[in-house]
């Protein structure tokens, strides 16, 4: 059986249900980490609709 297909590009969105089970499992370490990737991921988001135009 072949491994399951990791995706390839996430949105900042997509680390919401991490960030949760984070919580859940109460890994502070692990939530903190996710955080700062989310935060990171959206800055350059914005940064990119802008650059395209789409946003000012």
């Amino acid at each position: 059986m072949s491994e399951p297909k990791q995706p390839t590009m996430m949105r900042s969105e997509d680390y919401n249900e991490l960030i949760d089970m984070a919580l859940v499992t109460k890994d502070m370490e692990w939530f903190d980490e996710l955080q700062k990737k989310q935060k990171c991921l959206r800055e350059m988001e914005i940064e990119m609709r802008r650059m395209l135009g789409v946003i000012d």
